[in-house]
């Protein structure tokens, strides 16, 4: 049984269909990679997943349970945490507070609220910032601190929103390290990307968006080489290496 299936989601803002019919899975321990040009979907099939949408046809499914009509609270707690394409970190508090934020959800107190904040900060490379401002952080420390606010509320399945969008290639590897060690921690990853430089040799999969519709799936060195995604979105300006 996949870990998260998308099942015919259709998702509408008055005349304009977002989604159109979408079916897709993520198997448990798989990092899937979703892509597609602007406009074509992306994070609403995100939004949708996470609570924040619920659309007007089709199922979601989390370990084989119907979660089509969770808010995003409900989804949070069955083990669903995400990032923003835009980072909402809280500016007026700690790095340390920050992450306090998403440990609340499982935590006894604040004590075990803190403990957990700590030990995912030292896990991020964040714990010598802890007392910093988030306001005060750099762009790719701001994105780091929202992966580590949606590690503290221990998911099962993490959603990245465009993890890498403004960073230098330093920045954007050391982003690919700390995803990489999140894989290997046992957690699941769906991500958005337009860094396919970064995306393609992460990704075990790849989910192909156009204009509302899933137009191909598959390993990204055949994703890559799908005439329609290159006519689509690549335009031939990546091809991945197997």
């Amino acid at each position: 049984m996949a870990l998260l299936e998308v099942v015919n989601l259709t998702k509408r803002f008055g005349g304009l269909v977002a989604n159109d019919d979408v079916t897709m899975s993520v198997n448990e321990g798989e990092i899937v990679g979703l892509i597609g040009p602007n406009g074509a979907g992306k994070t609403t099939l995100f939004n949708s997943i996470a609570g924040v949408y619920n659309p007007e046809k089709g199922k979601i499914l989390f370990r084989g349970e119907d979660i089509t009509q969770y808010n995003p609270e409900q989804a949070c707690q069955a083990g669903i945490a995400r990032t923003f394409q835009i980072v909402r970190v809280f500016k007026g508090m700690t790095v340390l507070d920050n992450v306090m934020v998403g440990a609340y959800l499982r935590s006894k107190g604040e004590a075990d609220a803190r403990n957990r904040a700590i030990e995912v900060l030292k896990f991020t490379g964040l714990y010598p910032k802890r007392d910093y401002l988030a306001s005060a952080l750099t762009i790719a420390d701001k994105k780091r601190l929202e992966m580590a606010r949606a590690l503290a509320t221990r998911p099962t399945l993490l959603m990245l929103d465009e993890a890498m969008a403004g960073l230098n290639p330093t920045e954007c590897q050391a982003a690919v390290e700390c995803i990489r060690a999140i894989s290997r921690e046992g957690i699941t990853i769906l991500m958005v990307e337009h860094v396919m430089e970064v995306i393609m040799p992460i990704s075990d999969r790849i989910v192909v968006l156009n204009s509302g519709k899933k137009i191909a799936e598959g390993k990204p060195e055949e994703v890559s080489a799908d005439p329609e995604v290159i006519k689509a979105y690549l335009g031939g300006k990546y091809v991945a290496r197997s």
